[in-house]
Formats: structure tokens, C-alpha cells, sequence
């Protein structure tokens, strides 16, 4: 219950004015029902008391109300299910995706080292679906009650013992029905890990690049038998549950036989007493089917709701993730980073991968990070772009602690090139804009920034697409590389940080694409990381680390006359080169 009152109030609010026309037009199927049985009524006892002298015609006044409310409902019931579907439920979908993208701005990128967020972030969105489905239900719960309850209502005007009569239809049915969830929900519970198996499975052996390792190593066939044996796991707890199911259907349908049963003797002595009419009678038979499908209905729509409400379960998982961000606003002063015992430990992990690092950058200088795979270059950097918050120690960035900081205004201050970089199937002006889209579209920059990553706009005009997967074209390693330079270039910011800028460009253009760099950083504070030392003569300090720890600190003259860590893997590099002359 807690659960529905929760996606209620994240549901109403996205499009209440919407719910309340979806609901008013619901309305008239809680009502008209009610209605058509008075008519009926009025019908039969008429019909019961016919006069030869008058016409057929003198008893079509309430035929023809019957009629006219029968359309008149079928037609509110057409309307509200289209409405439902186009003019509310899409709608609602849509609040709810911008709810999770809010949400995913403003997680920190802390989660995204963990491997379960993606999951959590993919569970949300399939969930989101979930929430609208028990909003819907829970509306046509009310509905149903309305109209349960106007029914009786009417029958209690016929004569007060018929609300017996309608507790004798509600109470097998609602038993029946509440014990068939709990079935159902236990099947849900007990089969979840073997559907996931199963799913895992299958995408193993069908996703291309999973495929191609499995089959290289002919393990296909192991993988098919996980895929069966989940399969035959989820049969045998089917079949169990159909059992069950089965054997509950045939106690309760004796037991309703029963009650219904006992209904009918009611109605019989009602109506040969003569304390109810035979127009009466006919509305007890026609209320009995009535009463029962809706009892049916709101006991299918409360197992259907436990089940929606607890898929829903991991949209509410993802929104309740912690937000760390802090209020203060990050300035380009003189001293841009200040690290004092800073250490960083991943989730899950054991080891920390970075341990007591202490150092400073100063506004204009120029950092490399250098170090063999694993060395902690990368978790560094993303602590220095203000992506991570350190474990241990202390980290200012423009003279404010880290945790005080908005993460936004640390990202205003940079630019950056990463060697995962992004191929966006957009068109190639849209994938430079993406650098900087808080600012309205600078077209002649855009093509400034095109050519200055050495690509050709009389090749590539700037609305070529991209990407394949929309018809366009597709761009090489390299060429991808260089439109994420470009789009550095027209983002222009006083921080520029490079993650193997040139991992995707062959040797003979690195140089020219340093160059550039070069002249990207004039003014620029830059922290570039690499494994290609060639790349770091030029840089005002080389921090080389190694397994996490800071161990020399200088710049390239410096650090190749110290004869320590950084010189053995500068000769190991060079010697790499001189082999294979």
C-alpha cells in the first residue's frame, strides 16, 4: 500500500488536469450501468402488465432510454480508452522519463563506476511503465467500486435483504481472487533469478559482440545448456503454480456454487412473495452477472496493481539514490587544485586506487599524469574534473573544499578530450555543438572547429550525417578523434583536460595533433594524461605514478637526470621504437 501511495504522488502531479478529463470520462461506466437496470425494470414490469388496448408503441419510451444509455456508455468507454492511451498514458511516460534524466544529471559520476547503475538506471525506465499501469489500475478500481456500489444501492431500494444477496455473489469471489495473487505473486518471487539467468543467457548468444568471443571458444553449447536449465527451472515452477492454481479453482467454484446457490433461493422468495416485482427479478439476474464481473475485475485489478506496484519498485530504487552536491560555485583563480593526503577507494574494491597523493596546480601550468596500466591516472583525473569526491584527505579546487562545490560549475570551467570519446549519430554540426549547448549555435565557429581538427567540409559538409544506424555515414577511429578535438575547440574553456587525446590517431599525425593541442592550451590550465612519455617533454610538471602512489614529481629534464621510475619506463619506450627499426 505504501508503495501505491508513492507512485500516486509521483504520477498525479505530472498531468493532473489529464487524469481528471481520463476520469471524467471513465465516470459514466461507474453509473450508467445503474441506469440501464432501472430501465430494465420499468421494461419487464410493464411488459407484465400489458393492455390489449394499448399500443406496442405506448412502452418505447423506456426501450428506446435503454437503448440511449447503452450507446451513450459504450461511447464514453471508447472515448476514455483512447484518451487513456494517447492523450494521458504517453503523456505521463514522458514526465516520467524527464523525472529519471533529471535524476541521472544529477547523480554523481561516482555511480557510474559501478556496474549495477546501469542496471538500476535500465530497471528505472522499464518500471516508469509500471507506475502509469497502477495509477490506471487503481483509477479503475474506483471506478469499479462506483459502480458496485451504485448497483447496490439500487438493489437496497428493492428491498434491504438484497444487500445479503450481494454479499453472497462478493465474498467466494473476493477470496478466490486475493488467494489467486498471492499464487501469482509467489510465482513472480520464486521465478526471478531463473528469468534473469535465462534473459542473461539469451544475450549471450545473441548480442554480436558477446557472440563472436563465445564462439571463438566453442562455448556456445555450454552457455545453451544455462539458457535450458533456466528454462526447465521456470517450467517446473509454472507447472507447480498451475497446480495449485487448478486445485484452488475447484474448491472455490463448489464453494460459490453454493452462495450462489443460496442467492437464487432469495431471489425466488422475494419474488413469489411478491415483496419485489418481475421487472425486480430481472434486474437481480441481470445485477448478479454485473456483480460478479465487477468483484472478478477488482481482485484481478488488486493482484495486477501488487504485481505493477512492485516492478514500479525500481523506479523508486533509482530516485532514491543520494544526490552529493554542494552550493558553492567554482572560480578560475590563481591556484586551480590543492590535493593534501588525498586518497580514492572504489566501491566493492579492496585495494584503494590512489594513496595519500599531495600536490597543487597553478593557473596557466601545464600537468602530466604518467604511469603504467592501473597506476591510478584515471581515477586522479576524474578527481581533478570534479567527477569523484576523495575517501581520504583533502581536495580544494579554486581555493573551495570539493564538497562544498556544485559539481555544474566545475564542469563550466572545463574542456575536455577523452580517449572514450563520444560518436554521437548526429550530424557533424550537432556532434561540435555538443561541446558547449548553453549557448545558442555558433555556425561559423562550428566549421572553424571542423577544419582546425584537420577534417574536410568539402568532404563533410557540416549537416553530414553520422552514424549508420540512421542512414549516414560512419567516420574511422581517427576521425571520430578528431571531431571530439573539434569539439573541445568550440567549447573553449580556461581548464583543458586530455585523456590520450591522440589513443585513436596513428603515429604519423600525433605530432601535428600535439601541435594543435599546443595552441588549444595557450592561457589554459591543462592536465593531460598518457602513456606515451613523447607526449610530455613540453609540460611544466610530470606526476608518475605507480600502483596509486605519488613517487616522482618534476619535469621531463628534471625527472630523466633523477634516473628513477619515469626514466626506466622512458628507456623502456624508446628501446620498444629502436626494436622494431
Amino acid at each position: 500500500m505504501k508503495q501505491i501511495k508513492r507512485t500516486l504522488k509521483v504520477v498525479i502531479p505530472i498531468a493532473p488536469f489529464r487524469m481528471l478529463i481520463y476520469i471524467l470520462l471513465s465516470l459514466p461506466g461507474a453509473i450508467l450501468p445503474t441506469v440501464m437496470c432501472f430501465f430494465q425494470q420499468q421494461i419487464i414490469d410493464q411488459a407484465s402488465h400489458l393492455q390489449p388496448e394499448r399500443s406496442f408503441f405506448y412502452y418505447r419510451k423506456p426501450v428506446l432510454c435503454l437503448i440511449g444509455t447503452y450507446l451513450i456508455w459504450k461511447l464514453f468507454y471508447f472515448i476514455a480508452s483512447q484518451y487513456m492511451e494517447f492523450g494521458y498514458f504517453q503523456y505521463v511516460l514522458i514526465g516520467l522519463d524527464n523525472l529519471i534524466h533529471k535524476k541521472s544529471a544529477q547523480i554523481s559520476f561516482e555511480y557510474y563506476d559501478n556496474a549495477v547503475y546501469y542496471q538500476t538506471v535500465q530497471n528505472a525506465k522499464q518500471a516508469s511503465m509500471f507506475l502509469v499501469f497502477t495509477t490506471n489500475l487503481a483509477i479503475l478500481s474506483f471506478l469499479l467500486i462506483g459502480n458496485m456500489l451504485s448497483v447496490s444501492g439500487y438493489l437496497a431500494t428493492l428491498h434491504p435483504l438484497l444487500i445479503l444477496f450481494v454479499g453472497l455473489i462478493s465474498i467466494p469471489v473476493i477470496i478466490e481472487k486475493v488467494q489467486g495473487a498471492k499464487l501469482q505473486s509467489n510465482l513472480m518471487q520464486d521465478s526471478i533469478q531463473a528469468v534473469r539467468r535465462k534473459k542473461y543467457a539469451f544475450e549471450l548468444l545473441s548480442t554480436a559482440n558477446r557472440k563472436k568471443e563465445i564462439a571463438h571458444y566453442g562455448a556456445s553449447h555450454y552457455i545453451a545448456e544455462k539458457y535450458q536449465a533456466a528454462c526447465k527451472e521456470i517450467t517446473e515452477k509454472e507447472q507447480n503454480y498451475i497446480w495449485k492454481v487448478g486445485r484452488n479453482r475447484l474448491g472455490f467454484a463448489g464453494i460459490k456454487a453454493l452462495f450462489h446457490g443460496i442467492a437464487i433461493v432469495i431471489m425466488i422468495w422475494l419474488v413469489t412473495t411478491k415483496r419485489i416485482t418481475i421487472g425486480a427479478f430481472s434486474v437481480l439476474l441481470t445485477s448478479f452477472s454485473i456483480l460478479t464481473d465487477a468483484f472478478t475485475q477488482i481482485c484481478q485489478y488488486a493482484g495486477e496493481i501488487l504485481q505493477t506496484s512492485t516492478m514500479a519498485a525500481s523506479f523508486f530504487t533509482f530516485m532514491d539514490l543520494t544526490i552529493q552536491d554542494g552550493t558553492k560555485q567554482m572560480e578560475n583563480k590563481e591556484e586551480i587544485a590543492r590535493l593534501q593526503n588525498v586518497s580514492y577507494q572504489y566501491q566493492h574494491t579492496k585495494e584503494r586506487a590512489l594513496k595519500n597523493i599531495s600536490f597543487s596546480i597553478k593557473k596557466g601550468e601545464t600537468i602530466a599524469i604518467v604511469g603504467e596500466n592501473g597506476a591510478g591516472k584515471t581515477t586522479l583525473a576524474k578527481l581533478l574534473s570534479g567527477f569523484l569526491l576523495p575517501t581520504e584527505g583533502k581536495m580544494e579546487l579554486g581555493g573551495i573544499s570539493r564538497e562544498q562545490l556544485q559539481e555544474d560549475s566545475i564542469f563550466n570551467l572545463i574542456s575536455a578530450v577523452y580517449q572514450e570519446y563520444g560518436r554521437y549519430q548526429l550530424t557533424v554540426e550537432q556532434n561540435i555543438y555538443l561541446g558547449d549547448t548553453k549557448k545558442p549555435i555558433d555556425r561559423e565557429k562550428i566549421k572553424e572547429s571542423f577544419v582546425w581538427a584537420g577534417l574536410s567540409l568539402s568532404k563533410y559538409p557540416i549537416d553530414t550525417l553520422l552514424g549508420k544506424e540512421f542512414g549516414g555515414i560512419d567516420f574511422s577511429g581517427g576521425q571520430w578523434q578528431r571531431l571530439a578535438l573539434g569539439r573541445s575547440y568550440y567549447r573553449k574553456r580556461p581548464i583543458l583536460f586530455l585523456d590520450e587525446p591522440t589513443a585513436s590517431i596513428d603515429p604519423f599525425e600525433e605530432r601535428e595533433i600535439y601541435k594543435k593541442l599546443k595552441e588549444l592550451a595557450q592561457k589554459q590550465t591543462v592536465v593531460l594524461v598518457t602513456h606515451r612519455l613523447g607526449a610530455v617533454q613540453s609540460a611544466d610538471r610530470i606526476l608518475v605514478l605507480h600502483q596509486g602512489s605519488l613517487i616522482e614529481t618534476g619535469n621531463f629534464t628534471q625527472l630523466i637526470e633523477q634516473k628513477g621510475y619515469f626514466y626506466q619506463i622512458w628507456k623502456e619506450q624508446a628501446r620498444w621504437y629502436q626494436d622494431i627499426d
